[in-house]
């Protein structure tokens, strides 16, 4: 049954002598050197943190659209609040930093 076998013929061959002990000296000789990558490996971790914090650390402009909103809401204009075609009566309030104003509509003609 060998003879049908297609690695019939590699039984035949024998390997030079002397190959285990150049085999293993050659592996001997060669240090495994698992450096080859750390650095660059390293360095892209590196930048991929630096690029993630400027990303997160970076103002978003509508907020800052959403602020300056905000902020010219809640500023008063610089004449006061002026109503026309209606009366204004002032009611009182506890806090002192709230003010409350009634609008009465003026009669019609």
């Amino acid at each position: 049954m060998d003879e049908h076998m297609p690695t019939r013929a590699l039984a035949r061959l024998t390997p030079p002598p002397g190959g285990e002990q150049r085999l293993r000296a050659a592996l001997v000789a060669k240090t495994p050197s698992h450096r080859g990558w750390a650095l660059p490996l390293a360095a892209s971790l590196g930048c991929i943190c630096v690029l993630a914090g400027v990303l997160a650390l970076r103002p978003d402009p509508v907020d800052d659209r959403i602020r300056e909103a905000v902020e010219t809401a809640m500023t008063p204009p610089a004449g006061g609040i002026r109503v026309s075609g209606a009366q204004v009566e002032k009611v009182g309030s506890p806090d002192p930093d709230v003010r409350i104003y009634r609008l009465a509509a003026a009669p019609t003609r």
